[in-house]
């Protein structure tokens, strides 16, 4: 039924969980897997020092690049996963909003099924930004599974 799979990551331990739902769904259905990191487009410095990660203070640049290297290790991690599983996976990086991104984007590789993790980064990011599982499913027209700890 579902040959291609659009998981969305965030490095948190809510889309580990989503990602390894996905693996496991690519494996058993012989499924396309497809893995996206979206770092929002308003960088919070909450998320900055949610991680640990520091930055010149409104430097916004600095703030992108910072979270476009954790994408590369969160995605990285995520061939790592699907390569131990013996599944093949394409990785993806966005910038912008990633309650728009992850719905347009599984419109554009005509996914039939999204994955998400029930919740992710910090409760502030939440409140400010909205739960983005919410929005995929609220908007997104395909099958989406979102993924509880």
């Amino acid at each position: 039924m579902f040959k291609k799979i659009l998981v969305a990551l965030d490095g948190s331990p809510f889309s580990e969980n989503a990602l390894h739902v996905a693996v496991d769904e690519a494996r058993i259905r012989n499924a396309e897997l497809h893995a996206l990191y979206v770092v929002h487009h308003i960088v919070t410095h909450n998320m900055i020092y949610d991680r640990g990660v520091s930055a010149p203070e409104g430097n916004v640049n600095t703030y992108h690049e910072i979270m476009e290297e954790e994408a590369k290790k969160v995605l990285s991690h995520a061939e790592e996963v699907a390569s131990d599983e013996g599944v093949s996976i394409i990785t993806h990086f966005m910038i912008g909003d990633p309650r728009d991104l992850i719905v347009d984007f599984s419109e554009e590789i005509r996914a039939d099924l999204i994955i998400v993790g029930s919740s992710g980064k910090s409760s502030l990011d939440r409140f400010f930004l909205g739960s983005v599982s919410s929005s995929v499913v609220e908007h997104s027209d395909i099958t989406t599974i979102i993924v509880r700890n």
